[in-house]
């Protein structure tokens, strides 16, 4: 049934869009909605003809005739495969994902119920096992080192853990070095350690919802201090801006805490900082302006502000062997130090 009305959804929005574009000039659009369909701001900037918006325009439309088949026909595929059957052949993996995010907003969804799922990308370790409705089953427990998380989420039936908390690190990079100096052996083996390398996939950020809601787990998180690193832990915590609440409330965790690396730790160790350039001062005014910041952290970007001064979280590995491991992870979370 939810398959038939966005096939019915797709086939409006085509109809709509093929008749202005056949009455648009190269100047001027006149957006013409029929009255059964509410005003859509996004599908009147879509369909204008202006040169800068042609491939825009185009990349909308192929991807609604892909997603139309995929839902006739039931069936699903991958971001990748979607780049590479653009019959046009010659734009690039962002224009394709920007192009499904203004699809997913036309139609009010997510690109996984369009039967779109991006290429595998977060990656997990340590006291889980991932059941997944086909009967196979992810076990961490056995396996050594990462493992990488499904393309789809709804594929996993339920999670089984003994953890007693999850630690997500931005990088893969400190993610693969934790597992290396032996985290498991030194922090305790009851540990659920996570990477969506950098900005998080959905399947990544649906686990996470998961083990905080369902399993009531402490999440706990290991963030650069500049202002991408913090952009990254408030997607985890309440998704991205420009996707729909209704939406987005099964990917999200607002009880996640900012385990470091915080401003204020800059004058406490030995850190080589970097100083901000202009596009990191611009990202830092956007964030400061969201209404939903928790008070610790609006307070900690301030004083980033201030100071003019990051740090990566590469630089606690540069204090002693092991410091990240043996001193500053379990110190931060026996003493409470998380924001």
């Amino acid at each position: 049934m939810k398959n038939l009305i966005l096939v019915n959804n797709i086939e409006q929005i085509v109809v709509i869009f093929l008749e202005n574009l056949i009455l648009c000039s190269r100047r001027m659009c006149k957006i013409r909605f029929r009255k059964n369909m509410r005003t859509i701001a996004l599908l009147d900037r879509i369909v204008s003809c202006k040169m800068a918006n042609f491939q825009r325009s185009s990349l909308c439309f192929y991807l609604l005739m892909e997603v139309h088949n995929l839902l006739l026909a039931g069936d699903k595929c991958s971001l990748r495969e979607l780049y590479y059957k653009d019959p046009a052949n010659n734009c690039k993996t962002t224009n394709i994902y920007t192009s499904l995010k203004d699809v997913c907003e036309l139609l009010r969804t997510t690109p996984w119920n369009l039967g779109i799922s991006a290429s595998g990308k977060g990656l997990i370790a340590g006291s889980i096992r991932l059941l997944m409705i086909n009967g196979d089953m992810i076990d961490c427990y056995t396996h050594a080192g990462a493992v990488l998380l499904p393309q789809d989420h709804n594929a996993i039936n339920h999670l089984e853990t003994s953890a007693s908390f999850v630690l997500i690190v931005e990088k893969d990079t400190i993610f693969s070095k934790l597992i290396s100096q032996k985290i498991f052996e030194t922090i305790g083996n009851d540990i659920i350690l996570i990477t969506g390398k950098g900005y998080p996939d959905l399947c990544t950020r649906h686990i996470v919802h998961r083990l905080s809601v369902e399993h009531k787990l402490p999440i706990y998180a290991l963030c650069d201090a500049d202002p991408f690193g913090i952009d990254i832990l408030l997607i985890y915590q309440f998704g991205s801006r420009k996707m729909p609440y209704d939406i987005s409330k099964n990917l999200i965790c607002p009880s996640m805490q900012w385990l470091g690396i915080h401003p204020t730790e800059l004058s406490m160790f030995n850190f080589s900082t970097v100083s901000l350039n202009e596009y990191d001062n611009s990202k830092l005014q956007n964030i400061l302006r969201y209404n939903y910041l928790k008070p610790a952290i609006r307070a900690e970007l301030q004083i980033m502000q201030l100071l003019q001064k990051k740090v990566h979280i590469d630089e606690l590995h540069c204090i002693a062997q092991k410091f990240l491991i043996n001193d500053y992870l379990p110190n931060k979370i026996k003493r409470n130090l998380a924001i």
